[in-house]
């Protein structure tokens, strides 16, 4: 999961002088949620809706339709960006950059080359389109997820389980996240197993290890545990 795969590209960016009022344009024309902004041909910061929302007056000011727009104009971009700004090679990882976006509360970064040139801009939005084609969840199918003792083997037994009944596995996630010592959350994603085949598995897969939930998104079905 290359950052380079996934960024968005090529980059929407404003110069550092341009007014609110043509960040304001670019973000009511464009699908995007943060604009790079250059000065003399280098990153210099960055604006996002969230800032000019917050240069905007408030909904009590006395300005009318008409001192609005000149008052937009008359403040510039570099007024409101961030600075500086964080950065990420295109050479990591999606996984990489959500820590970082979560630790920072961003929600993008402009991806650097091996120039350090921008070379495209990763958002949220990149991020959950990563996650929905790795897990497969946009594809109807059956998903188990289970609390397993954390031992060699365990998985592929479930995997092989899977397989038994004519699934094919689309993803296998885990994770260490509050639960005991020696234990650990498995989520599996899988394709094409038959209502019976995945009442089996439920039943099975409850006397292995403790299930959490289990659904077969194919007929609108879920269970909790």
């Amino acid at each position: 999961m290359l950052i380079k795969e996934w960024m968005s590209k090529p980059v929407i960016t404003i110069n550092h002088d341009e007014s609110l009022n043509d960040a304001a344009k670019l973000f009511r024309t464009r699908v995007i949620s943060m604009v790079p902004v250059i000065q003399e041909g280098v990153l210099a910061g960055i604006v996002t809706d969230g800032d000019l929302k917050k240069a905007m007056p408030s909904d009590a000011t006395t300005l009318d339709r008409f001192e609005l727009p000149a008052l937009l104009d008359s403040i510039k971009v570099s007024a409101v960006m961030t600075k500086p700004v964080i950065t990420i090679p295109q050479d990591h990882t999606v996984d990489e950059a959500a820590v970082i976006m979560l630790k920072k509360g961003i929600s993008g970064m402009p991806v650097m080359d091996h120039s350090n040139k921008m070379a495209g801009i990763l958002t949220k939005s990149d991020i959950f389109r990563c996650f929905v084609s790795f897990t497969g969840v946009a594809t109807t199918g059956q998903i188990f997820a289970t609390r397993l003792q954390d031992r060699p083997g365990l998985i592929k037994k479930f995997t092989d389980m899977v397989r038994a009944k004519g699934g094919r596995l689309c993803s296998i996630l885990t994770s260490y996240d509050d639960i005991e010592d020696g234990y650990r959350k498995v989520y599996f994603h899988a394709f094409d197993i038959d209502p019976d085949g995945f009442s089996s598995l439920v039943e099975t897969f409850s006397e292995i290890g403790q299930l959490y939930y289990a659904a077969d998104l194919s007929r609108g079905y879920r269970k909790l545990f």
